[in-house]
Parts: C-alpha cells; structure tokens; sequence
C-alpha cells in the first residue's frame, strides 16, 4: 500500500491484466480443459502435470465424490481412456523443458 500510495498507483504489485476467451467451439473446449491440465507442465512447476497437486487431474479420474461434472466431462472425451490419451498427446506442447525441446 505504501509503494502505491508514494507512486500514485493502484492494485497489486504483481498485476497482469486478466485475458478471457469465449469458448464457443468444441475443439477449443476440449483443447481449454488440456490446457487447464497441462499448465503446470508448461510452467515448470512440474515434470509430469499427472502429479500436479492442486489439478482437477486425479478428481476427474477418481471414484471419489466430487462436484466436479465427471461424468460429463468423461464423456466429451469419449470416455476415461480418450481423456488420457487426449491429455498425453496434447500436453506435449505445453512442455517447455529442456529436454522436451531436444526432442
């Protein structure tokens, strides 16, 4: 609060305007619900996004109750096994390491 007040400026330090896209196709749904999965990975916060602690990754493929639209989402996906396989081929452009960009 002081900074701001002595440099005449508003909100966080740290603020990037927050950007928002419409989803109005099916393909950019699939690929916006990849993306919110491989973040992490494209971040470097972790190596495997599977392991991401605070991801809805293991709650879509739990058997946990959840509030989650599991089932629904599941089912965009065509089911448990394509959620996977979408995720694992897609996230491979979110990967930003080293060794990913050797490949």
């Amino acid at each position: 609060m002081a900074f701001n007040k002595q440099n005449e400026r508003q909100g966080n330090l740290f603020y990037k305007p927050f950007k928002r896209v419409e989803v109005d196709k099916n393909s950019q749904f699939t690929q916006t619900v990849v993306y919110i999965h491989a973040n992490p990975l494209k971040h470097q916060l972790v190596k495997d996004f599977t392991l991401y602690k605070w991801s809805s990754w293991q709650s879509v493929l739990s058997e946990s109750p959840t509030r989650l639209l599991r089932n629904e989402l599941l089912e965009w996906f065509g089911g448990k096994e394509f959620f996977i396989k979408s995720h694992t081929d897609l996230s491979q452009f979110y990967d930003t390491s080293d060794a990913a960009i050797e490949e």
